[in-house]
């Protein structure tokens, strides 16, 4: 799995993402990368709560401790975090974007993952938000999928780390069942079993356009009656002792890069477990320029 040679991830308090070194290790190993890079953004709040260069170094040293194919470097820089995160992914051409939930929580009345949220609409790469303390190890992974270019491409990154951890994938199409059914002079069983037919075939055409050879990916179809996808799949998480979601994100060249799909918005907010967007590397490029051009660059 080469997909993730270059990885970032985003430092914001020293004592909390100490863990998250683990997990990004792991990661790195089962992605074969090349470098990790370590960036800290010290914003204008008071100075004896900023990370300076020594303490990120120190910071490494203790916890970047498996031996590996990696090089590793720490940069601490003044700003705003978004726009640093993203034009230093941009300038170093990184794979991914490692990100905690909480980065940037300055009070218990902040919204939960708005800055990683809006790292993972605006970001030219894929990116992992990850709860606290998440399990490093993944078994199992669960990839919402449709049938689509952007699911392909989630499956596909998937079935890499699958085959690399020896974990299982399971490919989850939640139909959505229309109220209107009855109209047809269906019951909503003959309904759900048309519906469920239709989602199967969707996701055995998604298989085809996958390499899944050294992995065996089971598909679930699960209804959803109310129109909100996104509790169904925080459902199978849990059901499922899933350690990893993996979803293609909506990005975009474009202007249309800022809109992120809800459903993945919604997981990064509440999944218990990693979300890892997957996007083309380059996606919302446009995006990038533009911030840079309102900063003045």
């Amino acid at each position: 799995m080469k997909r993730f040679e270059r990885i970032l991830v985003c430092i914001d308090n020293l004592q909390r993402d100490s863990h998250m070194l683990d997990y990004v290790q792991n990661i790195a190993r089962l992605a074969g990368a090349r470098e990790i890079h370590l960036l800290h953004v010290a914003e204008n709040h008071p100075p004896e709560t900023d990370i300076t260069q020594g303490n990120l170094d120190a910071f490494a040293a203790a916890h970047l401790t498996e031996s590996g194919t990696w090089a590793s470097s720490c940069t601490v820089v003044r700003g705003t975090p978004l726009l640093e995160n993203l034009r230093y992914a941009h300038d170093r051409n990184i794979d991914l974007i490692v990100i905690g939930r909480h980065y940037g929580d300055r009070t218990e009345t902040d919204e939960e993952a708005l800055l990683p949220r809006r790292v993972t609409r605006k970001a030219t790469c894929s990116v992992l938000v990850l709860p606290e303390n998440a399990p490093v190890k993944i078994n199992r992974i669960l990839v919402p999928v449709r049938d689509s270019e952007c699911s392909a491409n989630a499956l596909d990154v998937a079935c890499a780390i699958s085959a690399a951890a020896k974990a299982s994938v399971t490919a989850l199409n939640v139909f959505q069942v229309h109220p209107g059914y009855s109209r047809v002079g269906t019951s909503l069983e003959e309904h759900e079993a048309l519906l469920d037919t239709a989602a199967q075939r969707e996701c055995d055409d998604l298989l085809g356009r996958v390499d899944a050879n050294t992995t065996t990916v089971q598909c679930k179809c699960v209804p959803d009656l109310h129109g909100k996808p996104a509790p169904v799949i925080l459902d199978e998480v849990t059901a499922d002792a899933t350690d990893l979601v993996v979803i293609g994100a909506r990005g975009r060249t474009g202007t249309a890069g800022v809109l992120l799909g809800k459903v993945t918005e919604r997981l990064i907010r509440h999944s218990p477990v990693p979300v890892l967007s997957v996007k083309k590397k380059g996606e919302c490029l446009g995006i990038i320029r533009a911030l840079l051009s309102l900063a003045g660059e």
